[in-house]
């Protein structure tokens, strides 16, 4: 099965944030997103809430350590037979265009977290990445040229990877 995968740094995107968020499974309805943000001001007291339960500051890549950090989650999405096709890094996310099965793809991405958060400890000790990722099944042909375009032609400063 063909999968985007995502994920952020720790401290990213938080409740909240001006530029768009949504709760854990859809719990609570917010207005606008990150294509179209709401209006300002609306969520200024849940961002600032969150900010200050933040244990430590918000993690931003170096853009230096960004190739380290995709090198180390390709090799391991390889080393676990996931077939990468494109894969990004930039300061505060990462995305990936995989094909592998379905089952266990959260475990296999949250080593590859693991695996990449080591690789950089001596520059970033501790928690590097948010919670969990987040998976998006890609059915239809169109909307895997689509995922790969998007990440093949990411944020300037990003890392990216494509065979």
């Amino acid at each position: 099965m063909r999968y985007h995968v995502s994920w952020g740094t720790y401290g990213s995107w938080l409740p909240g944030d001006p530029r768009g968020f949504r709760t854990r499974g859809h719990r609570q309805h917010v207005e606008g997103d990150y294509t179209n943000p709401p209006p300002p001001g609306l969520y200024e007291g849940l961002h600032r809430d969150a900010k200050a339960r933040l244990t430590r500051p918000a993690i931003v890549l170096p853009v230096d350590l960004r190739p380290v950090v995709g090198q180390a989650c390709l090799e391991q999405l390889v080393k676990e037979s996931a077939g990468v096709h494109a894969l990004s890094v930039g300061g505060e996310h990462v995305h990936v265009a995989l094909i592998c099965p379905g089952d266990g793809l959260k475990q296999t991405i949250g080593r590859a977290k693991k695996v990449a958060s080591h690789r950089i400890r001596d520059r970033i000790p501790g928690k590097v990445w948010t919670l969990g990722c987040h998976v998006v099944a890609v059915r239809q042909d169109d909307h895997w040229a689509n995922v790969l375009a998007y990440i093949r032609k990411h944020a300037r400063n990003s890392w990216v990877w494509t065979p």
